[in-house]
């Protein structure tokens, strides 16, 4: 069966009908930062050279970084479970948490990924509705993300959810720097 858990400090329950949420802040972070490893090199191991991927993975997802990402309240870590085995996760950030300042009134999707063996089930819709519904709760005006320039299934699809670009920056890659381009989901309106 696969579920969402989330790393909520404070949440509890059903996210939809048939998918629960589990408490777990705190715990996991080697296991945390393989699956962002792993999702984040099967996503863009092939058009990246492998080098500036590797020197990538070492700066963004050492254990240690995981762990604390996992106990900041500022942040939430949603996993994407399948018999108890996480496939893919999401991570939102709270107000100062937030990769880009300037977004108090927003929630940042800051990763959203699902191992490629279990892409076309939805799961990334799923994580997306997640995303609104947290900053729903928290009385946020919008939802916004950053996502690789050359990513353009991710930004049709975020396209296609109702978002809309509103700026762009820089991300650091390896020893590269790439372009993200900033998209945000009006929740008035969505």
């Amino acid at each position: 069966m696969v579920g969402l858990s989330s790393a909520s400090a404070d949440r509890t329950g059903p996210v939809a009908d048939d998918v629960p949420i589990r408490t777990t802040r705190g715990r996991g972070g080697g296991r945390a930062r393989c699956l962002k490893a792993d999702t984040f090199g099967e996503s863009f191991a092939a058009a990246n050279d492998p080098a500036q991927l590797a020197a990538h993975l070492a700066r963004a997802f050492p254990v240690d970084a995981v762990s604390a990402q996992l106990m900041d309240p500022r942040c939430d870590t949603t996993w994407v479970l399948d018999d108890g085995k996480p496939v893919g996760y999401l991570k939102v950030n709270y107000g100062t948490a937030q990769t880009v300042p300037g977004l108090s009134d927003g929630l940042e999707v800051e990763q959203l990924y699902v191992l490629a063996s279990h892409h076309g089930q939805g799961l990334g819709g799923q994580l997306l509705d997640l995303a609104t519904e947290k900053a729903r709760e928290r009385g946020l005006t919008y939802v916004w993300l950053g996502v690789w320039e050359h990513n353009t299934n991710a930004i049709s699809l975020y396209r296609h959810r109702g978002y809309e670009e509103f700026g762009q920056h820089v991300f650091r890659f390896g020893e590269e720097e790439q372009r993200d381009v900033l998209m945000r989901l009006d929740l008035a309106t969505a």
